[in-house]
């Protein structure tokens, strides 16, 4: 399939979806907002079991973004529960379960020549001894030929997860990407109009 071709899946499905049209709002405050890693005070130092799991729950973060760039569909859905929620349709994705959302992934993004995520500035709270929620900053630049024309499309937003522990792993229940700007050429003036990300 080639790039033109797969642009009906990669406005991805935004235009099309029944759960998602331009201007409804990603909820992203169904739950309080996460503060200090420790649980308590901002810079409080956390116990040894808790810095443990703080250092997975990144880690966990990154293979992340390294499973999204390297194309690996089926590790990307082993860092998640098999009952997770996986929310793209800020960007123009879909939402569904890991298994969905990674059957979904090889069509939209074979447009896409390059992929590279950064996350930053990853808050953990933790809600009981085996769950806690998460925000990070994300940078995502996507290389791309659109009407025979190189160009980028780069994202900006959030990561808003929730996690879980079992026997003894980190993995995500929730993951809810939050675009709030889309930069690029006409590309992503395309994936704006539909989703209705604008920089104002």
């Amino acid at each position: 399939m080639n790039g033109e071709a797969c642009s009906a899946k990669v406005v991805w499905s935004a235009m099309n979806n029944p759960n998602y049209r331009k201007g409804d709002s990603m909820d992203s405050t169904d739950s309080t907002t996460p503060g200090a890693t420790s649980g308590t005070e901002a810079g409080a130092v956390p116990d040894p079991t808790r810095l443990a799991d703080i250092v997975a729950i990144k880690a966990l973060a990154v293979a992340y973004a390294y499973s999204v760039d390297d194309r690996d569909w089926g590790r990307w859905e082993t860092l998640f529960e098999a009952d997770a929620y996986v929310d793209y349709r800020s960007s123009g994705g879909i939402d569904g379960t890991p298994a969905e959302i990674a059957a979904w992934f090889p069509d939209a993004m074979s447009l896409f020549t390059t992929c590279m995520h950064s996350v930053l500035t990853h808050e953990i709270t933790f809600t009981g001894p085996h769950t806690a929620r998460g925000r990070s900053n994300l940078i995502n630049r996507n290389g791309l030929i659109w009407q025979g024309e190189r160009e980028y499309l780069d994202v900006y937003g959030l990561y808003l997860d929730e996690y879980r522990k079992t026997d003894g792993v980190w993995r995500f229940t929730k993951r809810l990407e939050e675009s709030k700007f889309l930069e690029g050429g006409a590309f992503a003036e395309v994936l704006r109009e539909a989703t209705g990300t604008y920089d104002d």
